[in-house]
């Protein structure tokens, strides 16, 4: 009696289990791999209620390469200033002094690869993609900066590498997803709440 009722749950619960897992859709491993690294050169003491800003002389500093026809530039831009809103730091105008200046540089392998940044920016985050579609992905950096506006030199550099995808997806799809790499990217910069 028993080894029935034993049977009877345990083909309720496996079956459960499969019908849960094939409602599901399958997430493609090749839109989770991301690769982070993180460099402090110096010492900076970050106050609470930080402010920053962009640093002097920043410029449209991200290469579209095979996404010409989005403006990422402007995508990143606004993601990083609400990171940093949410990590507390509020933004400057560029005639004020700030706690911190910040800059960013993004592009596509295609414009710049592994060894130029390394060359470049000192550090390579390392994102393996050896089966990706390269139609449909192509391996993306962002190298983001924090400037002790008082030295002029580099406090802080983190560099991160994600897929992106160069098929044509819902804006806000893509958005959404800039917003977990930038989020993820920005983890270990201080808060100042």
């Amino acid at each position: 009696m028993y080894r029935k009722i034993y049977l009877i749950i345990k083909y309720f619960l496996i079956s459960t289990l499969l019908i849960s897992c094939a409602n599901k859709p399958a997430i493609q491993p090749e839109n989770m791999q991301v690769s982070f690294v993180t460099v402090h050169h110096s010492k900076l003491l970050i106050p609470v209620n930080a402010t920053y800003q962009w640093s002097e002389g920043f410029v449209h500093q991200a290469s579209e390469g095979r996404l010409h026809y989005i403006d990422m530039w402007s995508l990143l831009k606004q993601e990083i200033e609400q990171e940093m809103q949410d990590k507390g730091y509020r933004k400057m105008a560029q005639t004020e002094q700030a706690d911190i200046d910040i800059s960013f540089v993004a592009a596509l392998t295609s414009a710049l690869d592994d060894n130029k940044i390394q060359q470049q920016y000192g550090l390579v985050p390392g994102l393996v993609t050896p089966r990706i579609d390269h139609h449909k992905y192509e391996k993306g950096t962002l190298v983001f900066d924090v400037v002790n506006p008082k030295t002029q030199g580099l406090a802080w550099r983190t560099a991160g590498q994600a897929l992106a995808s160069l098929e044509d997806i819902p804006a806000a799809e893509r958005q959404a997803r800039i917003a977990v790499f930038v989020k993820k990217l920005l983890a270990f910069l201080p808060d100042t709440k």
